[in-house]
């Protein structure tokens, strides 16, 4: 089987590469792809060289879903499975079956997406572990921020306040669950729980945490960023705790959660939809801005 790749020579130098994929292995799964969708903060950093210490040549992508076409010994996952996987923006690859989430029938295409950075996103929140009762200040409503925004209204934490820049996006935080959504500097109150950084921008999270109270605790969930994160005065005087989430620790068990609150908002995350051969001129069209949430890559015109 032989299939297509795109890669990073150096910032901004794409090149597609022609792969052929070996036959899978004891415990091991082929996967043909349908859809691979864009985290635009985090492979917009890599594709214009703005993470310090990034190595090239390298893939890009990470949330796709496809078909199982072949299975090795072992494995119980049948052609034909849908599954979510971590392959990018390939046309096919072969994973350890462990790292397949099969997809229940009912769930469309665009919700399954979800889950890969939908559980990166809370076990960003399980690691400041919001309570029912805490107000929540979210930086940021791109695919990160209305991920939080789920994940927090759909257990449990009503009083969630979101910023963000762009008004289509804030109707989208309204749509996820969000009590209030405002544009950034105009925050209406100084006491909140917990924050999540999620805009990538180092001006909104100096806001975010201009705004949490004594005591008051954050996770930096952005990884893209476009400049440092730098600590603003209120760290010390208000002794904020600050830390950091980055891959998620058990996608499984989040996908079987997922499956059980299938919500069809979710797909709006990915309205959008791309060609393989557009990729390059997507990645240049979000330089500018507005940008769309996550823009979809369909495969199955040939990849």
């Amino acid at each position: 089987m032989r299939v297509r790749r795109l890669t990073l020579a150096a910032p901004r130098a794409f090149v597609w590469e022609e792969v052929t994929l070996p036959p899978p292995g004891p415990g091991e799964v082929r996967v043909r792809t349908h859809l691979s969708a864009v985290s635009v903060g985090s492979e917009l950093g890599v594709v214009e060289g703005h993470l310090p210490g990034w190595s090239y040549p390298c893939p890009l992508g990470y949330q796709t879903l496809g078909l199982v076409e072949a299975a090795g010994e072992g494995v119980n996952l049948a052609p034909g499975t849908r599954v979510v996987t971590t392959l990018g923006h390939v046309g096919g690859g072969v994973h350890r079956v462990e790292t397949a989430l099969p997809v229940p029938d009912p769930v469309p295409d665009r919700v399954a997406l979800a889950a890969i950075l939908g559980e990166e996103t809370h076990k960003g929140i399980r690691r400041v572990a919001p309570g029912s009762g805490e107000r929540v200040l979210v930086a940021g409503a791109g695919l990160l921020g209305l991920l939080t925004v789920f994940n927090l209204t759909r257990r449990g934490i009503s009083d969630v306040t979101v910023t963000e820049p762009d008004p289509a996006r804030r109707e989208l935080a309204v749509a996820f669950g969000a009590r209030e959504v405002v544009p950034p500097g105009h925050v209406g109150r100084d006491d909140f729980d917990v924050g999540f950084e999620c805009s990538a921008s180092p001006q909104a999270f100096a806001e975010l945490l201009a705004h949490l109270r004594p005591g008051g605790r954050v996770c930096v969930l952005s990884d893209g960023n476009w400049g440092a994160l730098t600590l603003p005065p209120a760290f010390h005087t208000r002794e904020l705790t600050v830390t950091a989430s980055s891959d998620g620790q058990d996608y499984p068990a989040y996908a079987r959660w997922l499956w059980g609150h299938a919500d069809p908002v979710l797909a709006r995350l990915f309205e959008v939809t791309v060609t393989p051969e557009d990729l390059p001129d997507v990645f240049e069209g979000l330089r500018g801005l507005p940008r769309p949430v996550s823009p979809v890559v369909d495969w199955r015109g040939g990849g």
